[in-house]
């Protein structure tokens, strides 16, 4: 089920203060997991709702991810 989807490029200007990361470094969070976000039509969208969801720590977000999926 996918939640709220938001733009990289808005997102990364939402949640850093000052310069935030560059976006191919968001697109590499994208690609490899680090962030919730799902490709559609070639372009990225980050899962606000699943983002709410992480805990921050790699083993329960990847416990609870599969729990998700189950």
């Amino acid at each position: 089920m996918m939640g709220k989807l938001m733009d990289p490029d808005q997102w990364r200007k939402a949640r850093f203060a000052g310069t935030p990361p560059a976006m191919s470094t968001i697109r590499k969070w994208c690609r490899e997991g680090v962030l919730p976000a799902k490709k559609i039509g070639g372009a990225w969208f980050i899962d606000l709702d699943a983002e709410k969801l992480m805990t921050g720590n790699e083993l329960a977000d990847s416990v609870l991810k599969e729990m998700e999926t189950s």
